[in-house]
């Protein structure tokens, strides 16, 4: 064991060391020289918080909510009045903090008058919307209009107040870059005029097909729009050649409007994710798209109901059929594993690169995954992230092993000949295990060993067990019991590798 030890000196005087006689006229000098210069070097400190440049102090003000931004006043005489030349406002009150409305408002209105800018960058409001606010919240949103805001973010928690609709003020700036609005009503009376606007996040809000076209309409460069949890829009129809990403996450369909049809000819991503129930996605022209996500679920309540779903799949897979790059979520795996998937035409895939996220244990997810597999013939990459349990009984041993992986690895053989173009071109396989454990299931070893004793041009597998908590050791072995079957299993590919990746304990998943 090595210790460290430092000597501690005493400044006390006495405990300075004298001479035989008793004379300490030399140390009394060093101490008095040594005092004279700590008063020199206090006397000379550099302050180097007031000398930063304004350029430093306006980007630390960036990553500060207001109410931050203001306390740094007491840092310096140079920063007790910058702070009002701020071009980041970010105001928020948490959901059960009414009772400090008053004092809330008070203080976003003595910030704004004390602003001395001309330009505001961002501004971030998170608040409840309480009677008292929407007054002031229009005061706030005209403040930040005229002066030239260009990213604003509006969010609002409800209790039993209507819904807050925004000034129409708001939807006259030209200078607005990056907009995000939950919980507002959209009323969109007049014209659009977004001519800045590049990103477009809506929430929660109710929004006719009218209104929506005036908003793509008045936003000529916008790129990227977001709809989540929205309700009344029947029809999306984007004509802009700029126009390159869409977002639907979790669609609210009722009434009438149980179809929401796409049509964006320029679209280069599509992603349709979260619960969407009681309706159905048509995608009319998207002829330009190159990545798409299926990743949404809808829930299939009766058995009659999965060929209404599998048609809905189908068409949607049509329109797909030329993207480069496919996620297929949950709800598309089940779809498909409830059919009966041999007798379900897929239409010819072109996607080099594939997404699976979904259950690899479950009954009738390998004839999916194969059907899949049958309609990319051009794969080079797959991706498949599980959420498998394995089986509690079922020790990962030599023998055990060799007995229940048979059926899986006989039915990878017995559609071999439906998947045989597939393993032509697949070069990459990379497996991740959303699960509580590692990766000791049958499935997924059947099918890895399937790959690599025939894909033709395999270059590697890899495998991902990122799921062990930091508090908790990961326990490798069942992991590497599954590197021993793979590594002594016969490879097709002379190049293929097997990479297996884990967390040690104590260490972060890379």
């Amino acid at each position: 064991m090595l210790l460290m030890e430092t000597e501690h000196q005493s400044t006390i005087p006495n405990a300075l060391p004298f001479n035989s006689a008793g004379n300490s006229s030399e140390d009394s000098v060093k101490r008095a020289r040594l005092l004279s210069s700590n008063q020199d070097e206090t006397q000379n400190a550099v302050d180097y918080i007031s000398q930063l440049p304004d350029a430093i102090i306006v980007h630390i003000f960036s990553f500060l909510t207001t109410k931050d931004t203001v306390k740094t006043s007491v840092l310096s005489k140079q920063w007790r009045s910058t702070w009002t030349s701020s071009q980041y406002m970010s105001f928020s009150l948490p959901p059960g903090g009414s009772r400090k409305s008053k004092g809330f408002i008070a203080f976003v209105n003595s910030v704004q008058s004390r602003y001395t800018s001309d330009k505001l960058k961002r501004f971030l409001f998170d608040a409840p919307c309480l009677a008292l606010m929407r007054s002031s919240l229009d005061r706030w949103l005209q403040f930040a209009v005229e002066h030239d805001v260009e990213e604003l973010s509006v969010t609002l928690n409800y209790r039993r107040h209507k819904i807050y609709a925004l000034p129409q003020i708001l939807f006259c700036c030209k200078t607005l870059v990056s907009l995000h609005i939950s919980r507002c009503c959209f009323g969109v009376c007049g014209t659009v005029n977004w001519c800045s606007l590049k990103i477009l996040h809506i929430e929660h809000a109710k929004l006719n097909d009218d209104g929506l076209m005036r908003v793509l309409s008045g936003s000529p460069v916008l790129e990227f729009l977001e709809l989540k949890s929205c309700v009344g829009i029947k029809h999306i129809m984007v004509e802009s050649k700029i126009f390159r990403e869409l977002v639907i996450d979790s669609h609210e369909f009722r009434g009438q409007a149980s179809m929401l049809k796409i049509s964006a000819p320029h679209l280069l991503k599509l992603r349709l994710l979260g619960n969407s129930r009681g309706g159905e996605f048509r995608l009319d022209e998207v002829s330009s798209l190159i990545e798409a996500e299926l990743n949404f679920n809808m829930k299939i309540c009766a058995l009659d109901k999965v060929k209404a779903h599998a048609d809905l799949l189908k068409g949607l897979l049509k329109r797909l059929h030329h993207v480069t790059k496919l996620v297929m979520g949950s709800w598309c795996i089940q779809v498909l594993s409830l059919m009966e998937a041999r007798d379900i035409f897929l239409p010819s895939l072109e996607c080099r690169h594939l997404i699976l996220l979904g259950a690899a244990g479950h009954e009738g997810v390998p004839e999916a995954i194969a059907k899949i597999l049958e309609s990319t013939r051009l794969l080079e990459k797959l991706y498949l992230q599980t959420t498998c349990t394995p089986n509690p009984k079922i020790e990962l041993n030599a023998e055990s092993t060799g007995c229940h992986i048979f059926a899986g690895e006989e039915f990878w053989n017995f559609v071999k000949w439906r998947i045989y173009q597939c393993l032509m071109h697949l070069k990459h396989v990379e497996i991740v295990d959303c699960g509580a454990n590692p990766l000791p299931w049958e499935p997924v070893i059947s099918l890895l060993k399937f790959l690599l004793q025939n894909a033709l041009w395999l270059d590697k597998i890899v495998i991902n067990s990122p799921n062990s908590k930091s508090s908790q050791a990961f326990e490798p072995s069942p992991l590497l019991e599954v590197a021993r079957i793979l590594l002594s299993h016969p490879k097709c590919s002379p190049r293929a590798k097997v990479i297996f990746r884990y967390p040690f304990q104590g260490c972060p998943p890379v």
